[in-house]
């Protein structure tokens, strides 16, 4: 009897572990070998046609110290703190405005999600002839209002151009920010806001003192995710500006793409993609200590 207990009881050890074997090979298949290939072309000198090369000396490497790719990384980091900062602010601001009780909520509700659902290649070009200094609603509507009195050259600028593709990221990321406020502005007590009113709290009190403390974890989270998905932002800026003017909005991710196949060089576009990342490891890392503790 206790021979038979023995493989039993192997058995339903290993039984959990059989269950998790095709999604471990899944994620072997789709996620390690491409990054060996990863670290494997960043080592050397690499091409889309051939592959890995010859080894050359972490020359890739030596690239990310030079100051034509410090200039992609200050454009980018302007490009994450800015754009970031205007999701969590616009989208805690919709959010606190969409968790009252008015008229025709769900239709609003609606209307905001809009921005996110629509694909980044359709949004980056609408909003390329929203600019546009020759027929672009935006200057057609100023100079209607008397407010300017020739065409603004949005994208013709490094700075405007920046500021512009900014204003296009916080207008795409700031529905995801909405949706995961109003979920978390749900869970918030309503005796306490009942209490606080009796106590005579104003608004602003409110917010600081009892709103924001609850919705914090989330917004924390939400946060950190919007800060790797910007970071990871390439389509919506290639098709506005290429990365111009002047390399202007030259972002890392474009700088990845241009290195890999306008430059024939996949070694340092593979040393670059490491570098991200890394960074958004550490970011994934932080996001789930965080999740931990909130959890505990």
């Amino acid at each position: 009897m206790k021979g038979n207990k023995a493989p039993r009881r192997l058995g339903q050890k290993a039984e959990p572990y059989l269950y998790l074997l095709p999604a471990t090979l899944l994620f072997i298949f789709i996620l390690a070998v491409p990054f060996y290939n990863l670290v494997k072309y960043s080592l050397g000198d690499s091409n889309i046609i051939q592959g890995f090369v010859s080894w050359n000396d972490f020359k890739n490497f030596a690239y990310l110290a030079k100051p034509k790719f410090l200039g992609s990384v200050k454009v980018t980091v302007l490009y994450v703190i800015f754009g970031v900062a205007g999701v969590v602010v616009f989208g805690t601001i919709m959010a606190l405005v969409l968790d009252k009780p008015l008229r025709g909520l769900g239709i609003f509700r609606a209307l905001v999600i809009i921005p996110w659902v629509v694909p980044q290649a359709f949004a980056a070009s609408m909003w390329r002839w929203v600019v546009d200094a020759q027929f672009g609603f935006i200057n057609q509507l100023l100079q209607a209002l008397g407010i300017i009195d020739k065409s603004i050259a949005f994208l013709s600028e490094p700075t405007s151009a920046l500021v512009t593709v900014i204003i296009v990221r916080i207008w795409q990321g700031t529905p995801f920010m909405i949706i995961s406020l109003l979920a978390a502005l749900q869970t918030v007590p309503e005796d306490i806001y009942e209490a606080a009113a009796l106590d005579g709290v104003n608004p602003m009190q409110r917010f600081f003192y009892i709103t924001l403390p609850h919705i914090m974890p989330v917004l924390l989270t939400t946060t950190l995710i919007i800060t790797a998905w910007t970071m990871q932002i390439f389509d919506a800026v290639y098709i506005m500006t290429g990365g111009g003017p002047a390399r202007g909005t030259q972002l890392v991710a474009l700088e990845v793409y241009t290195k890999a196949f306008q430059q024939d060089d996949l070694g340092t576009a593979c040393a670059i993609s490491l570098c991200i990342l890394a960074v958004i490891i550490v970011i994934s890392i932080f996001k789930a200590k965080l999740e931990g503790d909130n959890n505990k």
